[in-house]
């Protein structure tokens, strides 16, 4: 138990450090959007004469990329709460699990949204471009369909521990 309570701990502290750096990297993408939208341009093959983005497009795919990082940081923030639990001995607790449950849910959303905010963002990019220069873009990764399938399958591992947790919770009031 010692042995997971020292990794628990080191796992809670890495996530979060990864928390703010996730939230640093978003900030930085929403201040600085034209090193988001060069690479994207690049990567989906977008014409280099698109005109220059006016005020909507820069705060649509300012919260475009807010909202596609929320299903990321809400895994990360229930990761670093199962792992806390974990670090204080809360194995197979009640909270602990709901944690990872919470985690799962996360994956799948970010799954999903991942895909519609690279749709949204190309949209967004081409918007007052030229007849003919519009894009549509719809990226459904490996990436994508592992992050839903561990998801699911996280998921499924979170209501067996819930049940477990359930049943060793009535097994106690037994004694």
């Amino acid at each position: 138990m010692q042995k997971i309570q020292r990794v628990s701990k080191g796992m809670a502290f890495a996530l979060s450090l990864a928390l703010l750096a996730f939230i640093v990297l978003v900030a930085a993408l929403v201040i600085f959007p034209d090193l988001f939208i060069e690479d994207m341009a690049r990567a989906y093959n977008l014409s280099p004469d698109l005109p220059p983005l006016s005020a909507w497009q820069y705060g649509a795919l300012a919260g475009v990329t807010v909202l596609s990082a929320l299903p990321t940081l809400y895994v990360l923030w229930k990761l670093r709460q199962m792992f806390q639990c974990f670090a204080r001995g809360e194995v197979f607790s009640a909270p602990a699990t709901r944690h990872l449950f919470g985690a799962a849910k996360g994956m799948v959303a970010w799954g999903i949204v991942s895909v519609f905010g690279i749709t949204a963002a190309i949209l967004i990019l081409t918007a007052n471009a030229p007849a003919g220069q519009h894009a549509l873009v719809v990226n459904v990764s490996s990436a994508n369909v592992s992050g839903i399938f561990a998801g699911v399958v996280l998921a499924v591992m979170g209501w067996v521990m819930q049940e477990a947790a359930r049943l060793s919770e009535e097994n106690a009031g037994f004694v």
